[in-house]
């Protein structure tokens, strides 16, 4: 039976990262998953980095904002959509699909042969309580409903709400655990070409990927929220 493939994302130098990552790879290698370490591009290394240079950035725009507001905080974000695109590229290099996780994922059970179009949320039931990043206290009583892979449905909360082409598009919650398939990463990589990057969970929205979910979830959180994505 297939094994789902991955990596995981983590901050190479950083103890507590270093820590979470062996951890979040002994929970997946405990299930069954096929997963490696991934050195992630860091707001230290970012500058030097080719995307760096090359990519463009939506207007009215999150990451848009923080460069004029936060510039340390914008080369974090930045880091960090730079970590999807070239994982993006991975998976159409590859012609198969991959699990993107970030360093505080835990596997807790093997997902099995799961088909789905182009984008899924490997983490749904987990995305909107504690110790989620996300911690989006008025969300915190979502239900999910369904069994198996499903779409997003009618009452999803998460919107995007900046003043450019993507407003009010469904948003995914957060990028810590997702799978994605190489017609899923193409179109990523198209929207990157077309649009610009963004933040990497506001770029990652239903007007440039159809985004489904899967239930019960097969990857939760590490009990430690590191919070690194805030440029700390």
């Amino acid at each position: 039976k297939p094994l789902m493939k991955g990596q995981i994302v983590y901050i190479k130098g950083h103890a507590e990262s270093e820590k979470q990552a062996q951890q979040s790879l002994d929970s997946f290698k405990r299930n069954g998953w096929d997963v490696e370490l991934i050195e992630g591009i860091t707001r230290h290394t970012v500058e030097d980095t080719k995307e760096f240079k090359e990519l463009e950035i939506i207007a009215e725009s999150r990451l848009y904002n923080f460069e004029k507001e936060n510039y340390n905080r914008f080369l974090t974000k930045v880091s960090c959509a730079i970590n999807h695109v070239r994982f993006w590229k991975r998976v159409i290099d590859e012609k198969e699909t991959l699990a993107f996780l970030e360093h505080d994922a835990i596997g807790v059970m093997d997902p099995g042969d799961l088909q789905f179009d182009e984008y899924l949320i490997l983490n749904a039931e987990y995305v909107f309580k504690p110790p989620s990043k996300l911690n989006l206290n008025q969300f915190k009583n979502y239900e999910w409903l369904g069994f198996g892979v499903n779409y997003l449905p009618k009452d999803y909360p998460l919107k995007y709400y900046r003043e450019n082409i993507w407003k009010d598009s469904l948003m995914v919650p957060g990028t810590g655990a997702y799978a994605i398939t190489p017609k899923g990463a193409e179109r990523m990589l198209d929207t990157v070409d077309i649009f610009g990057i963004d933040q990497s969970d506001f770029m990652l929205n239903s007007y440039n990927v159809n985004i489904q979910y899967v239930l019960p979830s097969p990857v939760k959180f590490n009990s430690t929220n590191l919070s690194t994505s805030y440029g700390i």
